[in-house]
């Protein structure tokens, strides 16, 4: 299982090259934020940019991003706050 910093200042840099410190960025925010921008880029675009976490070595590369895409696809919301009292309820 693969665990994501969703919620972590990332940047996205364009390129196939996960050599990121001479490239002009296109996008920042958390990582959630950055996969929702590279989403909304054409997929050739898609297919051609890399989005590094700022505070993190992690670098995610074209392959990296659209397995992040396919699993915020994917993923549920959490237990709601009245999830989470009807546990408390019937388990008290």
């Amino acid at each position: 299982m693969t665990t994501y910093p969703l919620s972590e200042a990332a940047t996205i840099y364009p390129g196939e090259t996960l050599d990121v410190a001479s490239s002009e960025p296109i996008g920042q925010g958390t990582l959630e934020d950055c996969a929702d921008i590279v989403a909304g880029l054409p997929t050739e675009t898609q297919q051609s940019v890399v989005i590094r976490m700022n505070d993190l070595d992690m670098t995610f590369g074209p392959q990296d991003i659209l397995a992040l895409l396919a699993f915020l696809r994917e993923e549920t919301p959490g237990l709601s706050d009245n999830d989470i009292t009807e546990i408390k309820t019937a388990s008290s």
